[in-house]
């Protein structure tokens, strides 16, 4: 393939997923660097933009992995707001922002000291598989006073027929575009995204619809006049909820999805959560029809696009072909799973988090594929275990 791409998923603390199946395709002392040197283009959201920062700053895996498990480190991102008024509504309404929007800029420069403080272009300078002309960056996020999405890439992307737009690389630093990325807006931080000395607002990435910024990635290589088929990206999740409608039978079971509830508290904390939402996946479908779907690719391979994600999905148990947790998993660790927010900040919770990758790579878990059934849960296009995922991927490259 000519042109690889890696997307990574936003998914605050969860994106501690992403940098665990990294390890698992090369080695905890494998450098962020020897990573990205695998790759022609890297796009990222949210709390995968902080791997890619991670990434960019050379840090091993097991470095980059220190991000999410080390209290301190989470906690400085996401660091209380010194809100009153803030604390008061979160307290009494359980809604509303509880972190310093500000303090968190202060951390992600803290965390990227050699190249948070350069522009996009230089920070991917001499990195990727064309050497002396970088790796190409895409970090996604959300113009709050524009509502619309932006793109801070390190290199121009137009071409004739094209137009040009405002598609020239952006002059922010990479920790700014980082800051404006993982900006989740409502329930987690406390004020929109602010860069020193410019008038800009931002908001997370998800709030532009591009979570999973796969599709983002391949549209930017078709305007580079990549071939759709010398496309291939692996796309790196955080974790998804994946529950059946229920049936007859099912009862008050907690591994089947339930109506929600509606009224202003319930929208309002839906609208926050939702920006993680995308089932059935489709912007990975939507890349895997643009890049040509399985044509001209040799069996078992159906797809240009390999995604990586862990599902919190059930089980159909042989016997009684009711729904249950996986194996190896208690019915409480999955609804805890299940509930647990993306600013999960507690060590008992990062740690949940962490066994639940570790099952998935070891294929305890079933791994998304690119398209299935939402009512049964069976795939339909991609790979349904990490190792079958992997072994794609190794095709593909």
């Amino acid at each position: 393939m000519a042109f690889r791409i890696l997307s990574l998923d936003g998914g605050g603390s969860w994106a501690l997923i992403q940098v665990k199946a990294l390890i698992a395709l090369y080695d905890a002392r494998t450098g962020g660097h020897e990573v990205l040197n695998d790759f022609d283009m890297a796009v990222a959201t949210s709390g995968g933009s902080i791997v890619l920062g991670g990434l960019l700053e050379n840090l091993t895996l097991q470095g980059l992995l220190g991000y999410f498990q080390d209290g301190d480190k989470r906690r400085s991102i996401f660091s209380p707001t010194k809100s009153v008024f803030d604390k008061t509504v979160e307290a009494t309404l359980h809604i509303g922002p509880k972190y310093s929007a500000a303090n968190k800029l202060v951390a992600l420069q803290t965390l990227l000291p050699a190249r948070g403080g350069q522009p996009l272009s230089s920070a991917a300078s001499g990195l990727g598989r064309r050497g002396s002309s970088g790796i190409r960056l895409l970090i996604v996020a959300f113009d709050y006073d524009r509502n619309r999405a932006v793109f801070f890439r390190s290199a121009a992307a137009s071409a004739e027929g094209w137009g040009e737009g405002e598609e020239a690389p952006n002059t922010v630093t990479l920790a700014d575009a980082i800051h404006a990325s993982t900006n989740a807006p409502i329930d987690y931080f406390d004020a929109a995204a602010c860069f020193p000395g410019r008038p800009e607002r931002y908001w997370d990435g998800g709030v532009s619809g591009f979570n999973n910024p796969v599709l983002a990635a391949v549209t930017e290589a078709l305007v580079l006049r990549q071939a759709p088929a010398d496309i291939a990206a692996l796309s790196i999740g955080t974790g998804s909820v994946a529950l059946p409608w229920p049936v007859v039978g099912d009862g008050d079971s907690p591994y089947v999805r339930r109506p929600s509830d509606t009224g202003l508290l319930p929208d309002l904390k839906k609208l926050a959560t939702a920006i993680l939402d995308d089932p059935p996946d489709a912007a990975s479908f939507i890349a895997h029809t643009m890049t040509g779907g399985p044509a001209g690719l040799r069996p078992p391979l159906d797809s240009r696009i390999v995604r990586m994600n862990p599902l919190i999905a059930p089980v159909r148990d042989r016997s009684t072909q009711l729904w249950t947790a996986p194996a190896g998993m208690q019915a409480a660790q999955f609804c805890h799973l299940r509930d647990l927010d993306m600013d999960a900040v507690e060590q008992l919770d990062v740690d949940l988090i962490g066994s639940f990758a570790d099952s998935w790579i070891r294929d305890e878990v079933m791994n998304q594929p690119i398209r299935m059934d939402s009512d049964t849960l069976q795939k339909e296009i991609g790979s349904t275990t990490f190792g079958d995922a992997v072994r794609s991927w190794q095709m593909l490259r």
